[in-house]
């Protein structure tokens, strides 16, 4: 599915902030600004600190984190390491990546979640920001995750073919139903999803790929 730019009667989906958010913090201690710890904190966000790449990575708790922020100037965070570590979470939530200063500021999007490489700030508040905004990225993910699932299957095939543009009377030949019945199945699935609009819909559909559970549900149609 084609990424969607995001209708602006949206923008009152975002899920509140929750003050219990936690990030994964990987530094050695002294690199990263120490004030970042504070602004993070100061948002409510609880921190999880390690200082080697084998103690985040050997955990078996992928699943908790609202976010991981990574210095990436640690002396003992190989590119393998690093390579592994987005590998291993960026399915279960946003990475920021903390490159030397005057590195460029890019991000990538192949995975379920964001990956941010942003450099160093003399500003904490820039780079803690961004953690705010990728935690709201989590949140409208997992809510989205959480709607599609209330879908049955039937409506679960019907939105894939929707959301790849086929008309109703197209979407019954597909499914050798009736043309009432797609119209039926596509109100349901609207009101479950929590979808105004089919641009709506579109939007959706494109935050709950490109990879991870959902989207691998909807390939199988």
């Amino acid at each position: 599915m084609s990424p969607t730019k995001k209708p602006t009667d949206l923008s009152t989906m975002a899920t509140t902030l929750c003050s219990d958010a936690l990030v994964a913090v990987l530094d050695n201690g002294s690199e990263c600004d120490p004030n970042l710890h504070v602004h993070i904190s100061g948002m409510g966000r609880q921190l999880q600190r390690f200082t080697s790449s084998h103690d985040l990575l050997s955990g078996a708790q992928s699943g908790c984190f609202s976010c991981i922020l990574v210095d990436a100037s640690m002396a003992d965070l190989p590119v393998s390491d690093l390579a592994r570590l987005i590998c291993s979470y960026a399915v279960h939530c946003p990475i920021i990546v903390v490159t030397p200063s005057g590195s460029p500021a890019t991000s990538v999007a192949t995975t379920r979640f964001r990956v941010t490489f942003l450099p160093k700030q003399d500003d904490p508040a820039v780079i803690a920001e961004e953690v705010n905004a990728s935690i709201r990225a989590f949140n409208e993910a997992n809510r989205l995750e959480a709607y599609f699932l209330t879908l049955t299957p039937r409506e679960r095939q019907v939105m894939k073919f929707v959301v790849e543009g086929l008309l109703n009377k197209q979407v019954a030949f597909k499914l050798n139903i009736s043309e009432i019945t797609v119209k039926a199945h596509r109100g349901r699935l609207m009101r479950k999803m929590n979808a105004r609009t089919l641009p709506d819909l579109l939007y959706m559909a494109a935050r709950l790929g490109p990879a991870g559970s959902v989207a691998d549900e909807l390939s199988t149609f």
